[in-house]
């Protein structure tokens, strides 16, 4: 639930000098908020909690810390630039950093490898040995607080832990991250070589995607670091040694920062230092973020979330682009993020020994014995281990953070997934596997919508008695209520398809906002039963759109704007008993009615959440939980070596697709004949060899849409798995460049996109065709670089490597944006920056509008043939995501749209 809302009253609008603008978090430490400096730069301001203010000589011992902490060299770290006081609470004042954490890198792209390894470990020993220069100790290095910004890494939260010095005791809260604590810490011994340590663990952490010790339960996990060996299997040879040294028990015979720093150095030539552009300074963050749907929610320091990602429904590769345009002004972001394309924030956090173990350990249940019918994949298109039970308690941990259990301000697939347990939107995708499950179905509608005006009018009808968790009778102003608050600026993470698709007052910003505009023009309650929906243009596939969660009905004299989310009202089979930004407990409703909703079997008596769970993966290979994220390169060894998990795995197909966009502003390839040459030369299998983890089983595209995609999809034969040379100079020599030509290449500067782009580099060459490949932060290369048509003209970039998901699996919802040129931005953040065509365009149109289905599937496959034939868009992989079913999970199967097993349909054996 972590975001950015408002200053509430009670917040305070400054801190010295600097202006609050915003709430971003909150941590064990404190509140963190964005503010402004005198010169108008971003900053991050953490806020103390008002227990350490009571205790003088801790508030003392801060401010000298802190103190201490400014001294540090400002290179490789996140600079403190004030500490005082607000009401006697203490602040401290940072530098706002631009960038992912090295734990959300990790997560989403896979460890890293040869130079980009060496770089971080040099510049974060660069970090410690400077911040240990200081007299400060971190005492909590770790990975997620390594922050991977566009000019290099940065290390935060140097000095707080020490500053705070929150207890010793065993018994309260430990100053530190279990699985990366030195073994002195466990009994409340700190120096600076237990950063020594820490840091080799987070280096292994970076190189193999798992803990030196593993991770697991607080006990384990302790008896491994104080009496066993690391595992750094794995780890480049080159640093094998100096890692192993400094993962020593004993903290005597650890190099120190200073130590460790010469001896990268010796191991590797280290890289001269980043300076920032003069387009992006580190101490200037990037203003609003761009007003698209999926500019989902970003990164928070020390609170590892991605963004987002439908997948997220892959938290293997992620990198999903901006998508849908919001209406203009609109600040309200999505689902899909340009993988850690927006700022990140200081939030400080205290792992305490509560926590830990709480998320550490199952509730006692015996683990079963696994079902006959586990085989790998039967939960892909069929329902494995099918049961009608009712009864038991479903376990769930993700090692994502949760958005929001607000109907309204969420639009992440995990969220999404779980707000159809308590929340009815009028209609829904079908809780089915395979291709039904992406059929729409009337939910709290007792049908599909009824077009008028040509699409433009929308028309739905409230099935009879529905109730909300206290009885009361829902009624279709419920429903207009909620689709309106969605758009309150406090709630930033929701859709913005309302926003941009209804006949709404211009610049329209919710009941509490734009309080006695006419809605009514946009939405019309004529009775209870019955709501209206005037849309701008006509739009023929509305029925997807009122499935988001904006549909599900808040009464108004609930409605708390963002506050909501601690008292949702429930109008599905369970509501929610607790709820904070980690845990989410959920009991059944007593006012449902099975009989009026016929898609939800609600087999478990209740549900059991927890989000931001680093042990996630573990405890569902544990089975300690039914449901867990999706699995990781760490868990390879473990899943191939057991017969009982390997049965349980399902390679989820998704609608994720990686691909090549061909620039036709840049000679030569404004000729389609070079730029089929490429299409024809590329090695499509070499391009999947460089996504292949050994577990993900990508597929070779044969169209830029992927068959879960409903359609006929043309295959295209330029596309081959090794590719045809032959044809590629038969192309080539069409052109008039037989003898190949010079072309660019331009990247995220991530491992396996840096992978894939030299497999095409290489499949290039064979016909001639000469590639410089150039990469830049993935925090920049949307905005400035890769979604930039301005730049990309101007630059000669005539090959970009872009990633793309539509926010459901439908043609319309992956293609207009990419397809339609009236929609190319030209010089800032373009979806679209190849397509370009009059004919498209206008194919389009009429796509968007055609009310006969048939028809609006033939006009969409014409247009992705036309696309085909231009040779523009060339699709490199189709994504897919491996699940893990739970030891105890019955009748479970893969949500197509969410690319995460159903939880609306699952139950416990």
């Amino acid at each position: 639930m972590t975001g950015v809302r408002p200053l509430r009253p009670g917040d305070p609008v400054s801190a010295g000098s600097f202006r609050l603008a915003s709430f971003l978090g909150e941590g064990g430490q404190g509140s963190v908020y964005l503010g402004t400096s005198p010169s108008g730069e971003r900053v991050a301001i953490k806020l103390l909690h008002a227990r350490f203010a009571e205790d003088a000589s801790a508030v003392r011992r801060f401010r000298r810390e802190a103190e201490a902490a400014r001294r540090v060299a400002e290179f490789c770290t996140a600079r403190v630039l004030e500490v005082g006081a607000v009401d006697g609470r203490p602040y401290i004042v940072s530098e706002y950093v631009d960038g992912p954490s090295l734990h959300w890198q990790v997560t989403s792209e896979g460890p890293l490898t040869g130079s980009a390894l060496m770089r971080l470990a040099i510049a974060t020993a660069t970090a410690l040995a400077a911040i240990h220069r200081a007299g400060v100790i971190h005492r909590d290095f770790k990975p997620s607080n390594v922050l991977l910004a566009p000019d290099g890494p940065r290390v935060i939260d140097f000095g707080i832990a020490r500053a705070l010095d929150v207890s010793q005791s065993l018994t309260t809260s430990v100053v530190g991250t279990p699985a990366f604590m030195a073994p002195e810490q466990f009994h409340g011994e700190a120096a600076a070589t237990g950063d020594v340590f820490a840091w080799a663990g987070t280096m292994v952490y970076a190189a193999t995607g798992r803990g030196a010790f593993g991770f697991g339960a607080l006990p384990v996990l302790m008896h491994r670091i104080l009496s066993g060996e690391p595992d750094l299997s794995g780890v480049p040879a080159e640093l094998v040694p100096l890692l192993g040294a400094a993962l020593g028990k004993d903290p005597r015979r650890r190099p120190t920062a200073e130590q460790v720093l010469r001896e990268l150095i010796r191991a590797g030539t280290a890289p001269p230092p980043v300076q920032p552009s003069p387009q992006h300074s580190r101490a200037q963050a990037p203003a609003v973020p761009p007003p698209y749907r999926n500019q989902g929610p970003a990164p928070i320091q020390n609170h590892q979330r991605p963004a987002a990602t439908f997948p997220q429904q892959n938290s293997g590769p992620q990198g999903f682009e901006p998508r849908a345009p919001a209406r203009p002004g609109s600040s309200r972001r999505g689902l899909l993020v340009s993988a850690g394309a927006v700022a990140t924030a200081l939030v400080v956090g205290v792992t305490t020994w509560l926590v830990v173990q709480g998320i550490g350990t199952g509730s006692g249940r015996p683990t079963p014995t696994p079902s006959a019918d586990a085989q790998p994949g039967l939960a892909v298109t069929a329902t494995a281990n099918p049961s009608t039970r009712r009864g038991g308690i479903l376990r769930v941990a993700s090692d994502l953070t949760l958005d929001s259990t607000d109907p309204g301000n969420a639009y992440t697939p995990d969220a999404l997934n779980l707000i159809r347990l308590y929340g009815r939107s009028l209609t829904m995708f079908k809780p089915a596997p395979g291709a039904a499950g992406t059929q729409i179905v009337p939910d709290l509608a007792e049908s599909l919508g009824v077009p008028g005006d040509g699409g433009k009018t929308w028309t739905y009808k409230l099935r009879q008695g529905v109730k909300f968790q206290d009885g009361t009778v829902i009624t279709s102003r419920d429903v207009k209520h909620a689709v309106l608050r969605s758009m309150d600026s406090e709630l930033a993470y929701g859709s913005s398809h309302f926003d941009s698709l209804l006949d709404l007052p211009a610049d329209y910003r919710g009941p509490h906002e734009s309080p006695g505009q006419d809605t009514d023009r946009a939405i019309e309650t004529p009775d209870d039963r019955t709501i209206v929906f005037r849309l701008k243009e006509p739009f023929a596939t509305f029925d997807h759109v009122v499935q988001l969660p904006e549909t599900v009905p808040v009464p108004e004299s609930a409605d708390k704007r963002a506050d909501y989310r601690h008292s949702v009202v429930s109008s599905g089979p369970y509501m929610i008993k607790a709820a904070t930004d980690t845990r989410v407990t959920l009991v059944r409703n007593p006012h449902w009615d099975a009989a009026a909703d016929p898609n939800r079997p609600a087999l478990p008596d209740g549900f059991e959440l927890t989000f931001a769970a680093a042990e996630a993966g573990d405890r569902l290979r544990s089975g300690q939980v039914e449901v867990g994220p999706p699995i990781g390169s760490d868990a390879l060894s473990a899943i191939k070596g057991s017969r009982d998990l390997s049965g349980r795995v399902d390679q989820a197909p998704t609608s994720h697709v990686r691909f090549l966009a061909i620039n036709p502003q840049v000679e030569p390839f404004d000729d389609v004949n070079c730029r089929r040459a490429v299409v024809q030369a590329l090695s499509l299998a070499a391009v999947r060899g460089a996504y292949d983890d050994g577990i993900v089983e990508n597929a070779i595209p044969t169209s830029l849409l992927p068959p879960l995609i409903p359609g006929r999809h043309p295959v295209n034969p330029d596309l081959q798995p090794a590719g045809d040379t032959a044809l590629a100079r038969a192309s080539l020599a069409r052109c008039g460049k037989p003898d190949g030509f010079p072309a660019t290449y331009i990247h995220r500067d991530l491992p396996r996109e840096s992978a894939a782009a030299e497999a095409v580099r290489a499949a290039l060459a064979r016909v001639g065709i000469t590639v410089t490949l150039q990469s830049f932060p993935i925090g920049d290369f949307s905005q400035k670089y890769g979604g930039n048509p301005s730049y990309l003209k101007s630059a000669g970039v005539g090959l970009i490597a872009r990633s793309w998901l539509p926010d459901w699996p439908d043609s319309e919802s992956f293609l207009s944006l990419l397809v339609d040129s009236r929609l190319i931005n030209e010089r800032t953040f373009s979806a679209n920056v190849s397509v370009r065509s009059a004919e498209v365009d206008e194919l389009v149109d009429q796509a968007r509008k055609e009310l006969d289905a048939t028809r609006r599937a033939e006009l969409w496959t014409r247009i992705e043939q036309k696309v085909a034939d231009q040779a523009v868009l060339v699709p490199l992989l189709w994504q897919s995501t491996p699940l893990l079913r739970g030891r105890a999970a019955a009748n479970v199967h893969v949500s197509p749209v969410y690319g995460r097993y159903d939880l609306v349909t699952m139950g416990v054996r």
